[in-house]
């Protein structure tokens, strides 16, 4: 009975609106480095005592239009993460969007600059196809 009206209470305050502020979010990772690899991502969220609870953490990489990628909640630490493959990004200064959205439908979006090392290798190109590589022809 206890949680039916701690769940009700949430309910008829996300109605009446009184959630109208959105989730804090703090970036833990990355934190400036030069990457190469995978772009390993932490965050924390939080709605505040009287907020509606965080419901999802998404990421994008160099864009807040396209299609969200969600972070997983690691519930030890309450930090959401993920990790996302640099092989196919271009090096050179990027923006990393990050969104919070509350159980009440509030975001708060944030962008963090993220640097990919321009001597990553960007995966095979038509071109080298075309040509093969050195290490498809053997020995010299």
């Amino acid at each position: 009975m206890g949680v039916l009206c701690v769940v009700g209470a949430h309910l008829l305050a996300a109605m009446l609106g009184l959630y109208s502020s959105a989730p804090n979010v703090t970036v833990l990772h990355p934190t400036g480095d030069a990457l190469q690899g995978y772009l390993e991502i932490a965050v924390q969220a939080n709605d505040g005592p009287t907020g509606a609870g965080v419901r999802r953490v998404e990421y994008q990489l160099d864009s807040s239009l396209g299609v969200w990628t969600p972070l997983k909640l690691e519930k030890e630490t309450m930090t959401y993460k993920g990790r996302h493959d640099l092989s196919a990004v271009k090096g050179g200064g990027h923006s990393l969007y990050l969104r919070a959205a509350d159980f009440a439908g509030n975001q708060r979006v944030v962008s963090v600059p993220v640097t990919v090392d321009p001597a990553q290798a960007v995966g095979p190109t038509m071109a080298d196809a075309k040509q093969g590589s050195r290490a498809d022809k053997g020995p010299p």
